[in-house]
């Protein structure tokens, strides 16, 4: 449940970059969600509705862009991508487990649409 206190944090910056921009209203939030950032995209949406409620950023609506998880192979080099949660990541050339995560596990406001 941590999706309530980064929408906080989103929320907190859509106002903001309202008002220093002289918004009106916030009509739209993109974000860049890693696969394995632990945020869970379906929440995210009804989390900031509720918390929005009553401020410039009411009905705004969130993009989630989602952002796959990429290991490079410790064995071999080569670079594995997956694009969904599993219950185990081996290097898609040679079968190792031993991967390094490069991308995939962060959270990222890319823009804040405001009218």
């Amino acid at each position: 449940m941590h999706e309530l206190g980064i929408m906080t944090d989103v929320l907190d910056t859509a106002l903001r970059v309202c008002e220093e921009n002289n918004g009106k209203k916030v009509t739209k939030i993109t974000l860049k969600v890693g696969l394995m950032s632990g945020i869970i995209p379906s929440y995210v949406q009804s989390f900031f509705d509720v918390i929005s409620k009553d401020t410039k950023a009411s009905g705004a609506k969130l993009e989630i862009i989602s952002d796959p998880a990429v290991f490079i192979c410790r064995k071999c080099g080569n670079t594995t991508v997956y694009d969904a949660l599993g219950p185990e990541y081996v290097c898609k050339d040679c079968g190792s487990p031993a991967l390094r995560m490069s991308s995939g596990y962060g959270f990222q406001i890319v823009n804040v649409g405001i009218i």
